[in-house]
This record gives structure tokens, C-alpha cells and sequence, in this order.
């Protein structure tokens, strides 16, 4: 495999970099569940406030009103005032599902950001009729017997929970033909009716505005917080640098002047034999491979000095036994074997 030509320097900071930008990714994944969490946690509370007070008014039957505004009522009574006995009063009352719609109508109009009505895929009252995500809600939860459904749209948080008939509801959603006389009256015989008791109802429907989640991330940073940030990595290339790299570089100039004979001494002071430190092991290494290769070189340089010395003796013994005791095919004693005095006689050719 190829090796890398750029420094770990570099390497070191594109590999903060890819951290920086997964961790990033990591945070914003992270964030964006705890935000969708944090909506559903909004919504589940409204649901749980709007059935306490729906089961409120269901423990006292209905509540009765003096305020009619809106024609919103389904019986009417009028009482007086021992005090006041010409004066009557006039009395409307609100079963559970009459006062949740106009308590959401009241929700509505406040400057609370979470709202919410309740729908039915039968609804008795033509006003609560579900719009496109409550329809698609109502369908999921009756068909895989869900209990809840949320989905985002157009900026806003939808939250579906079911709602079923109890006991008490039938009396009203059950036979129109048991059904109180003042709620035919009002409604009718033909919607809203039909249900037994555990059936889905319909649903409580919760919308919250959201906010685009790279602002909500962009306010949890400041000033402070990027600066920590890049402290961080100026603190982390420092370390890189000061720890790892300059000693590696050291080293490695200690390697090459090893490699060629040169003396490079290697500082091991401080550094413990059994040290858990890499780098520091790698010293050690280093130096233990400096003394054994100038070991080496030095029994090399001593076994070349006496080879060296040994042949020259070798060559001053041989040219002293070549001057005791020349021979007739030694250049030295030629002239002599040819016809100098002492030396073998010619033949005679006369013959």
C-alpha cells in the first residue's frame, strides 16, 4: 500500500477536522431528537390537561353557565333569587365535549403557542370536523390501533393522541334514541352517534409552532463557546507537536547519523526501564540499537586492523623467503642460471 507523503502534522489536523465535523453531525442529530422529544413531552401535557378537565365536567354531569355567548349551550334553565325574586337568572349548560371545544376556542385566542381542538371521524357537531393531518391520524390509529400519531407540517408540530368512549359517553354517542332530548335537539339524529364504550372516540389534535433547528442550535453557541473550541484544538496541536512529533523528528536524525557511523548520543535520563510510554519506549530501543551497532562497528574496525596487520606481515615474511632461497624461475637469479660463472654449461652444437 502507498504511503502517505504529507506530514502527521497535517494528517493529525484533517483528522480533527473529520472529528469536528461528525461530532457536529453526532450534536445536531442529538439535539434535533431531544427537540422532538421535548415537542411531543409539550403536547402530551396539553392532551393530559384537556382530559383532566373534560373528566371534571363528565364527574359533575355538565356545568352550568350564566354566560351565553355564542349560543353555545345544549339545555337552559332559569332559577331566582329569594333576594332578588323578580329578577331570574338564566342558566346554560355544557356537557364534557361543549366545554373542551370552547375551551380550545378560548386556548385559540391566547398568546399560548400550543393549541388544540378535538375531532372524531363522527363528529356530532359539524364545527369539529377534522382538517387533512387529523384525517390521516384518525385513519392510522383506528386501523393499527395506534394511540398516538405526530408529524411535522408546514413549520408546526401535529400531535394526534385517541380518545375512547367511557360509560358515561355513551349516553350521548350511543342510540340517538336514548340520546338526551336537548342534545337531538341541537345536533340531530344523523352524526355522532353510533359508538359503544371502548371504542376510539376520536382525537385530541395539538399543533405547536416549531423553530428551524439550525437557529435553535446557532443560540446555544456564542462567542465563548467557539472560543473554547478552538482553544481546544490549539491545545491539542500543541500537544501533538511538543509530544509526539518533535521527539519523533530528534530520532529520527539520531537513526540516520546511527545509520552511517556517526556518534548521535541519545538522552535516556529519567526514562524508566519498564516506562509505559511508547515514545519513551522507543528511546530506549533506539539506544540499546546505538551501543549494539557501534559495538559492532568497533569489532569490525578491530578485526580489519588485524587482518590488516596480518598480511602485511604476511607479505614482508614471503619477500624475505624469496630473498633467503631464490629460485632458477625467480627473475633475481636468471642471468646467472644462463652463463655466469657456476651456472649450467651450454651444449655444444659442433657435433
Amino acid at each position: 500500500m502507498k504511503r502517505s507523503r504529507v506530514s502527521i502534522s497535517a494528517q493529525f489536523m484533517l483528522l480533527v477536522l473529520v472529528i469536528l465535523g461528525m461530532n457536529g453531525a453526532a450534536y445536531f442529530l442529538i439535539l434535533k431528537n431531544v427537540y422532538q422529544q421535548e415537542l411531543k413531552a409539550q403536547a402530551q401535557t396539553v392532551v393530559a390537561n384537556v382530559e383532566a378537565f373534560g373528566a371534571w365536567v363528565a364527574q359533575h354531569g355538565r356545568v352550568w353557565v350564566k354566560d351565553n355567548s355564542g349560543n353555545s349551550y345544549l339545555g337552559e334553565m332559569t332559577v331566582t333569587s329569594a333576594a332578588k325574586p323578580d329578577e331570574p337568572i338564566h342558566f346554560y349548560s355544557k356537557n364534557p365535549a361543549l366545554a373542551q371545544r370552547e375551551f380550545s376556542e378560548a386556548v385559540a385566542q391566547s398568546t399560548s403557542p400550543a393549541k388544540f381542538r378535538m375531532t372524531s371521524h363522527n363528529v356530532m357537531n359539524p364545527v369539529n370536523k377534522p382538517d387533512t393531518f387529523e384525517q390521516t391520524a384518525l385513519a392510522i390509529i383506528r386501523t393499527n390501533n395506534q394511540k398516538e400519531y405526530a408529524e411535522f407540517v408546514q413549520g408546526e408540530y401535529r400531535y394526534a393522541q385517541a380518545v375512547f368512549h367511557k360509560a358515561a359517553c355513551i349516553s350521548c354517542h350511543g342510540d340517538p334514541a336514548k340520546a338526551p332530548a336537548d342534545v337531538i335537539n341541537r345536533y340531530g339524529k344523523e352524526n355522532g352517534f353510533g359508538f359503544k364504550e371502548g371504542d376510539v372516540a376520536g382525537v385530541i389534535s395539538v399543533r405547536i409552532p416549531t423553530h428551524s433547528l439550525s437557529a435553535n442550535l446557532m443560540s446555544f453557541i456564542g462567542p465563548l463557546e467557539v472560543g473554547l473550541v478552538v482553544l481546544s484544538l490549539v491545545f491539542a496541536f500543541w500537544f501533538i507537536r511538543s509530544q509526539l512529533i518533535s521527539p519523533i523528528k530528534k530520532l529520527t536524525v539520531s537513526a540516520q547519523d546511527i545509520s552511517t557511523g556517526q556518534d548521535s548520543p541519545i538522552n535516556t535520563d529519567g526514562i524508566a526501564l519498564n516506562t509505559r510510554n511508547e515514545l519513551d519506549q522507543l528511546v530506549l530501543a533506539l539506544s540499546r540499537m546505538r551501543n549494539s551497532t557501534y559495538l559492532a562497528i568497533k569489532k569490525m574496525r578491530e578485526a580489519r586492523a588485524e587482518a590488516s596487520e596480518t598480511l602485511v606481515k604476511a607479505k614482508a615474511a614471503v619477500a624475505k623467503a624469496r630473498a633467503d632461497h631464490p629460485t632458477p624461475t625467480d627473475p633475481a637469479t636468471k642471468t646467472v642460471a644462463m652463463g655466469k660463472p657456476g651456472g649450467p654449461k651450454k651444449p655444444d652444437k659442433s657435433h
